[in-house]
């Protein structure tokens, strides 16, 4: 009889063993609401090297995170494309094997995804905040698309606008669709290898990683996907020019997983979500301060940096809109188009 109540007694203490062990493990299920009472670990990946505006914003954004879910959600931060290249990291956001990126999508499975990199769309900062803010055409448009990818869309980090950095002097850079003689790389989404042709450079593809290298080995003399903040980052010493063209905004993107989404309660869902847009708004402030201060870092590392003025933006624009936009509207269709030009129209009113 001993033995019995001797054995009985240890089954207890090992079946309530495992049931704090599979808790404390996070293994348990969810709680009424549907998420789960354990503590989360989300990773978050970007391509943002440690030196730039995107790093700063997502150091702060996994630190208010943990602070407002008193510690029930958890965010570590992977830069430098710890995680892989952003098409590879976009499938498996997909997939919900990486909880979240702020990153460019890959158009590949639509072709609106590329809509942050129409040329020339924003020519200015105040005119980016409205265009890219979260009551545009475009936010809208983006944001379904990638719900219908199982992916929730929580706004644009706006990094600044892209130029042209250079090995090699361009005197033709505030002339659109003039030959410029000089070979550059550009980025796969078609917008860019459109505007790149249009705007009169010999444009080759390179993966984003290689870029570096191919610019020191003078397979190609320059790129145009970077911001003053990149350019400083990436390749401040191999390039000697910068022309501040603003050609492209360069708006990433905040996104999580919705399997992700789905795991945590309602309460630190919303408290995640409004992180994000907090993060997302921020930028939009923060950029240009940033931009001005890497053109001044450039200019210490001997680099010459030439400021187009608002007149010559407007002029390479014009050029643009009338020939490099048709052909991005046969690749969006007219409907698209429309919605974007109506809310470029709302703003010249």
């Amino acid at each position: 009889m001993k033995k019995k109540i001797l054995l009985i007694g240890l089954m207890c203490v090992v079946f309530a063993a495992c049931g704090l062990i599979m808790t404390g493990c996070g293994g348990g299920g969810g709680d009424d609401e549907g998420g789960s009472a354990d503590q989360i670990t989300m990773r978050l990946a970007s391509d943002a090297p440690e030196d730039h505006i995107a790093t700063g914003i997502n150091n702060w954004l996994c630190d208010e995170v943990e602070k407002r879910t008193e510690g029930r959600v958890k965010i570590d931060y992977y830069p430098s494309s710890q995680l892989g290249d952003y098409g590879t990291v976009y499938d498996e956001i997909k997939q919900g094997t990486i909880d979240a990126g702020q990153m460019t999508v890959p158009d590949e499975s639509d072709k609106r995804l590329s809509m942050p990199y129409i040329p020339y769309y924003a020519t200015s900062f105040e005119e980016a905040a409205i265009l890219y803010g979260p009551d545009s055409y475009m936010t809208k448009t983006f944001a379904q698309v990638l719900q219908d990818q199982g992916v929730t869309f929580e706004g644009f980090l706006l990094e600044g606008f892209i130029g042209l950095g250079s090995t090699v002097e361009c005197p033709k850079a505030k002339e659109y669709g003039e030959k410029q003689g000089v070979k550059i790389r550009a980025a796969a989404p078609f917008n860019f290898s459109l505007t790149v042709k249009d705007y009169g450079f010999d444009g080759v593809t390179i993966a984003y990683s290689e870029t570096p290298t191919a610019i020191q080995t003078n397979v190609v003399q320059g790129w145009i996907g970077g911001t003053a903040n990149m350019n400083y980052a990436w390749v401040a010493d191999t390039i000697k020019y910068f022309y501040f063209n603003k050609v492209h905004a360069e708006a990433t993107n905040y996104m999580i997983s919705n399997k992700t989404l789905e795991k945590l309660s309602d309460e630190d869902r919303e408290i995640v979500e409004a992180t994000f847009h907090e993060a997302s708004e921020m930028s939009f402030t923060k950029a240009d301060e940033n931009e001005h201060a890497y053109m001044d870092k450039m200019r210490d590392k001997g680099i010459e940096v030439v400021e187009f003025t608002d007149e010559e933006v407007q002029a390479n624009a014009e050029k643009c809109r009338e020939m490099t936009w048709p052909k991005i509207e046969k690749e969006y269709g007219k409907e698209v188009m429309d919605g974007l030009k109506a809310d470029i129209e709302a703003l010249q009113k």
